[in-house]
C-alpha cells in the first residue's frame, strides 16, 4: 500500500507539476478563501432560506462540529502517519509547495471537512451535487498535489467526512423526520406509514 502511495503521490507531486497548477491547488485548498463566500451562502440560507436552508446550515455546522475535532484531536494522534513533507518522512523528492501544516496525516481533514459538507448539502439541495462534489475532489486531489498528504490519507478522509455526513442526515430523519421529511432529497428516503 505504501509503494502505490509513493507512486500515486508523486505523480501529482512532481510528474504533473506546473506554475498553473502550483496557483490553481494552492488556491482551491486554501480554506480562508472559502470562508469568504459561504459566509454569505449561510446568512442567505438562514435569512431566505425557510426551514430548508436553516436545516442545511444547522446539519452542515453539526457533520463539520464532528468531523474536524474527531480527526484533529483522536485519529490522527492515535494513527500518527507523519506526513509526507515531514523530514522524518525522508521522501528526498516531495515537492513542498505550501508549509508542511500539522504533524499527522491521516486522515486529510481537508477531504473530511469538503465531503461531509458537500453529502449533507447534497440531501437537501440535489444539484448542488453538481458542483460541491467536484469542489471536494479537486480539494482532495489538491492536498496529495502540494505534497502534504498521501492518497491514502485523502482516501480516509473521504470515507470518513461521508460517513460522518450520512449519519448526520440519517439520524436527523429518524429523529425529526416530520420536521424535515419534506425537504430531504437525499440518500435516505423516509419511510412513507
Amino acid at each position: 500500500m505504501y509503494q502505490l502511495d509513493l507512486i500515486i503521490l508523486k505523480f501529482f507531486n512532481i510528474t504533473i507539476s506546473s506554475n498553473l497548477l502550483d496557483v490553481f491547488f494552492v488556491t482551491i485548498c486554501d480554506f480562508s478563501l472559502w470562508r469568504w463566500p459561504l459566509i454569505p451562502i449561510i446568512i442567505l440560507l438562514l435569512w431566505k432560506g425557510g426551514p430548508k436552508g436553516r436545516w442545511t446550515v444547522a446539519l452542515t455546522l453539526i457533520a463539520i462540529a464532528i468531523i474536524d475535532p474527531t480527526i484533529y484531536r483522536v485519529i490522527k494522534p492515535l494513527v500518527g502517519r507523519l506526513r509526507p513533507c515531514q523530514p522524518e518522512s525522508e521522501i528526498e523528492w516531495i515537492r513542498q509547495i505550501v508549509g508542511c501544516g500539522g504533524r499527522y496525516a491521516f486522515p486529510s481533514s481537508h477531504a473530511a471537512n469538503f465531503f461531509g459538507a458537500a453529502f449533507v448539502i447534497g440531501a437537501f439541495y440535489k444539484s448542488s451535487r453538481y458542483y460541491l462534489l467536484p469542489i471536494a475532489f479537486l480539494v482532495s486531489i489538491g492536498r496529495i498535489y502540494l505534497g502534504v498528504h498521501y492518497p491514502s490519507d485523502v482516501l480516509g478522509g473521504f470515507i470518513y467526512g461521508i460517513a460522518v455526513g450520512l449519519i448526520v442526515i440519517a439520524v436527523s430523519q429518524k429523529i425529526f423526520q416530520a420536521k424535515i421529511s419534506g425537504y430531504i432529497a437525499g440518500y435516505f428516503p423516509a419511510k412513507k406509514n
